[in-house]
């Protein structure tokens, strides 16, 4: 198994958990984090298991695994002494985002691309598994071969993240605490009416939906992540925050 890819940016007493999405890497959102980092945000960022391995250890792993992963990164922010602790996800994370919201009480959360509509349209494990095969200089028909050997696990996760999103989806009204909806316009893998769907069903007065007209499902490195970054920061200095900004 690949070394653990997680890391962390301290930088003052607010924390934010940053979580990446399926078929992705904390690669993904490191960019992110250092735009937090230099504003005063510590950043703990959990590679989830599986994630940016081969796919034979890739597909023992589930959808329950991966959030255990978000939610002990969360617990490790609070051994650490950090007491008020904001959830960034991005797609599959800003699922985990929103069930943590349902089963903890973060200080704000903040899901960004998150696919929790009943469509349930989402990357497929196929791709992600070509793309990985495709990254270890396999051949086109060779890789193919190889998911079809891989079709009882691929079924087995696809039913499985299915299920743990429409569970996440059936207990949306749970959510009470301060939450900030991004959504790329042209998000290729996702309907943006995810963002809809979150917006209406969470029970918090304190919401905002945010469109972003030229991202795709990549918002947080596409076109209009100087703008999504400003916006991130205007949502979380604003919150109430009781411990300093500095340490």
């Amino acid at each position: 198994m690949s070394a653990d890819r997680s890391f962390m940016l301290k930088a003052g007493n607010r924390a934010v958990l940053l979580l990446h999405g399926f078929a992705g890497t904390t690669e993904d959102v490191k960019s992110l984090g250092e735009y937090l980092a230099e504003n005063g945000y510590t950043v703990y960022a959990p590679n989830f298991r599986g994630h940016g391995d081969e796919p034979a250890l890739f597909l023992k792993t589930t959808p329950e695994m991966w959030y255990a992963d978000a939610v002990s990164g969360y617990e490790f922010l609070e051994k650490e002494g950090y007491h008020e602790i904001a959830i960034i996800g991005v797609a599959m994370g800003g699922v985990f985002a929103l069930k943590m919201a349902e089963s903890f009480s973060p200080k704000a959360i903040v899901p960004l691309c998150a696919n929790v509509n009943r469509k349930m349209r989402y990357i497929p494990v196929e791709k992600y598994l070509l793309k990985q095969l495709s990254k270890e200089g396999f051949k086109a028909e060779v890789s193919e071969a190889m998911l079809k050997s891989y079709e009882p696990e691929i079924k087995k996760m696809t039913d499985a993240r299915s299920a743990f999103y429409k569970f996440v989806a059936d207990n949306i009204e749970k959510i009470h605490v301060p939450t900030m909806i991004g959504q790329g316009c042209q998000d290729e893998e996702i309907d943006a009416d995810n963002a809809n769907y979150i917006f209406k069903n969470i029970h918090t007065t304190e919401k905002q939906l945010c469109f972003y007209q030229g991202s795709g499902h990549d918002i947080v490195n596409d076109c209009e992540r100087d703008i999504l970054e400003e916006d991130l920061l205007d949502f979380l200095d604003d919150l109430n925050w009781l411990e300093e900004k500095v340490v």
